[in-house]
């Protein structure tokens, strides 16, 4: 229950997608699908931070590859 509200850094949500830096900067930040589905939960702040059970919840989704 812990993990629900943690937040993770950009490179901690490329190791739980199992994709390099540069396809996640390039290819699924930008996405319609990840933005609706991710939001940047820190967005005044200079690092950005997603919740951990936002990334766990859009790596199962069947259509995000």
């Amino acid at each position: 229950m812990a993990d629900d509200n943690r937040k993770i850094t950009q490179k901690e949500a490329c190791k739980i997608l199992g994709v390099s830096v540069n396809t996640f900067r390039f290819k699924i930040k930008p996405t319609e699908l990840f933005q609706r589905n991710v939001p940047d939960r820190t967005p005044n702040e200079r690092t950005i931070t997603y919740s951990y059970h936002d990334v766990v919840r859009f790596s199962k989704l069947s259509n995000w590859y």
